[in-house]
C-alpha cells in the first residue's frame, strides 16, 4: 500500500461500524474494501502490510485494527502512524511498527506498480523481523525501528488490555 493518510473509513468502512452482528469473519471478508475493493481477495493469512506516512488517520474506530487481526494480518510497518491507530492497536495485541526508510526504498523498488495507481501491491516476496534488535531485513538490507516499550510488548503478548487485565485479576 503505497498510498499516505490510509484512514480508517477506508480500513474499515462506516458501514459495519455500528452494527453487532458482525462476526470476525464478516470483518476480515470487508476490511480494506474502502481502499481496495480486491484486498480481501488478494491478501492472505500471514501478509504484512506496508504503508506510507500517518497509516489510520481518522476516526478512533477500533474495528480498523480488529478487522486486521480478523483477516489474519500479524501487524502492520508504516512511515508512521495515526497516535490514536498505534494506541487501538496495542491496546488490542496488534503489531505495528515505523520504519519509514524501508518505505521509501520500496516505493522506489515499485515505482511502476505505484505509477499504475495500483492500491494493494502484493510482491511475493518475504522479509525478516527481528523484534529484539529492532532491524527488518529485506533482500540484502536492513532497517533499523525503534524496538517497543515494555507495555507495548506486554500488551501485544498477551493479545490485548482485556486479557492482560483479566490474567493479571486471575480471571484468564
Amino acid at each position: 500500500m503505497p498510498q499516505d493518510n490510509v484512514n480508517t473509513d477506508a480500513i474499515y468502512g462506516k458501514d459495519y461500524t455500528y452494527r453487532d452482528d458482525v462476526t470476525p469473519e464478516m470483518m476480515a471478508k470487508v476490511v480494506m474494501e474502502n481502499y481496495d475493493p480486491q484486498f480481501a481477495s488478494r491478501t492472505q493469512k500471514g501478509d504484512v502490510i506496508v504503508s506510507g506516512f500517518n497509516f489510520g488517520t481518522g476516526s478512533s474506530r477500533e474495528q480498523a485494527v480488529t478487522a486486521l487481526k480478523a483477516k489474519g494480518i500479524p501487524l502492520v510497518i508504516a512511515a508512521s502512524f495515526s497516535q490514536t491507530y498505534l494506541r487501538n492497536a496495542f491496546n488490542n495485541g496488534f503489531l505495528c511498527v515505523e520504519v519509514p526508510e524501508l518505505v521509501k526504498r520500496l516505493r522506489q523498488q515499485f515505482t511502476k506498480e505505484i505509477a499504475a495507481k495500483e492500491k494493494t501491491i502484493i510482491p511475493g516476496e518475504e522479509i525478516d523481523i527481528d523484534f529484539t534488535s529492532g532491524v527488518i531485513r529485506w533482500r540484502d538490507q536492513q532497517f533499523a525501528f525503534p524496538p517497543l516499550g515494555s507495555v507495548p510488548q506486554s500488551l501485544v503478548i498477551a493479545g490485548g488490555v482485556e486479557n492482560l487485565v483479566a490474567t493479571r485479576l486471575g480471571l484468564a
